[in-house]
């Protein structure tokens, strides 16, 4: 009767493990600061570093786009000479015999450099706002998989807790059943042992729980926030889709429509602007100019104009041409690897999907069912005497494992169709605040 007691201990054991794996994790302080998928990204992209960083780069961008509208000042100048201080004269100063010159000058651009001025700018802006989406993007991305991360550490040390208490308890058992007299050393020692292994498994866990939700703390800029320490991952794990969440034709055609890829291509244009910005350096700006001179010893009102050019301006351009050609030839490049690299993480993010899904379906239709009929088994064996108990511990053992393995796939499995819907339609729905829009 009092082994049958134990073999039911181990029977609620394994009960724990599975009620823990769905049960929301209890803050270490024993608080609770639930977040959903949506609030966290939501905070990722209108409160984190990266978004911040460029959002700061859209509006220097926006900066750049007003200083290439101005075009050069007018230059004013006044000169005053021949002055001899023997012969200062009477009167005021416009009657002494001063020669006073005032000259009004204005510089003309000529190859249309502000328009091609005005088109590298509009092409920085426009790429620096692609930017700021495609790193509203990949924060995005990352924050789902710290969140999902954080999950699979709330679930495993749920599970390591219970599974802690319930072999302390069968540990406590058996020391009393082994005073009494009623089990062998050798029981009681292996369940002693099954109650440190348990412990050292709750520390780790409940370290990986830690380091977990610090990440996801640091992804969201929230370290400084004691509100935040107890940070549990809320959402239930996504149901498994015999579909994925963008089906592969419309992924590969979506590939060109990702920000990356769009910033890109806008870095292209913009060295183009600023190729034809070099080549129009090569002709030169006249200045213009009209002259006022006063002098009373020769007249009361002289008025004169000029203009001038520099002379060897198309020679003096060849270094800048060239720059602007190399990086040209730079942006092509660069445009070529981030659209065959988008093209490579769409079919990555697919393959991981797939075999994400089909790893969680074996082990919900096939492994925790038979994991549990073999614990099953070896309870109904061991009470009528027909199994040890090693072979026990290693039923026990082998549920646990699949416990885990089955949290761990259900982590893969998140994280893949998350990372796949935000790599082609970022961010998800719902989590874009208006203050992320640039």
């Amino acid at each position: 009767m009092r082994c049958r007691r134990l073999f039911v201990l181990f029977l609620m054991c394994v009960g724990g493990w599975a009620a823990a794996a769905e049960l929301p994790a209890r803050g270490a302080d024993g608080g609770d600061a639930s977040w959903s998928l949506t609030a966290a990204l939501a905070r990722a992209l209108d409160g984190g570093r990266e978004v911040a960083m460029a959002r700061r780069a859209v509006q220097g961008a926006r900066a750049d786009r007003v200083s290439a509208e101005v075009t050069p000042p007018p230059q004013l100048s006044v000169n005053t000479q021949s002055i001899n201080p023997s012969q200062m004269g009477h009167g005021g100063p416009w009657s002494r015999p001063f020669d006073t010159t005032v000259r009004l000058e204005q510089t003309l651009e000529r190859g249309d450099k502000r328009v091609w001025r005005t088109r590298v700018a509009d092409a920085g802006v426009a790429a620096a706002e692609l930017e700021l989406r495609a790193t509203g993007r990949q924060q995005a991305a990352a924050v789902a998989e710290a969140y999902w991360q954080l999950k699979l550490a709330q679930v495993q040390a749920g599970v390591a807790r219970d599974n802690a208490v319930l072999a302390a308890e069968g540990r406590d058992i058996a020391l009393q059943r082994l005073a009494r007299g009623d089990l062998s050393r050798l029981e009681a020692t292996r369940l002693s042992v099954e109650a440190e292994r348990a412990a050292n498994e709750l520390a780790h866990s409940d370290l990986q729980w830690r380091q977990a939700r610090w990440k996801l703390r640091q992804l969201l800029a929230l370290e400084r926030d004691d509100s935040t320490a107890a940070l549990v991952a809320g959402d239930p794990w996504p149901e498994v889709q015999t579909q994925p969440p963008v089906k592969a034709e419309a992924a590969q055609d979506a590939v060109a429509q990702r920000p990356d890829v769009r910033a890109a291509a806008e870095r292209v244009s913009q060295a183009e602007a600023a190729l034809s910005l070099a080549q129009a350096q090569r002709k030169a700006d006249v200045t213009v100019g009209v002259q006022f001179e006063h002098d009373p010893p020769v007249g009361q009102r002289l008025w004169g104009v000029g203009f001038s050019v520099p002379l060897g301006v198309a020679d003096r351009q060849a270094g800048a041409l060239t720059r602007a050609q190399v990086q040209l030839d730079d942006a092509r490049a660069e445009l070529e690897r981030v659209t065959a690299a988008a093209f490579a993480e769409t079919r990555a993010l697919l393959e991981s999907w797939d075999t994400a899904r089909s790893r969680l379906s074996r082990i919900e239709g096939q492994l925790l069912p038979q994991a549990r009929d073999a614990l099953k088994a070896s309870e109904y064996a061991r009470a009528h005497g027909a199994l040890g108990l090693q072979d026990l511990l290693d039923a026990r053992r082998t549920l646990h494992a699949v416990e885990l393995e089955y949290a761990a796939a259900q982590a893969d499995h998140a994280i893949a169709r998350s990372l796949l819907t935000l790599t082609l339609t970022a961010p998800l729905p719902g989590a874009e605040p208006d203050s992320w829009k640039p």
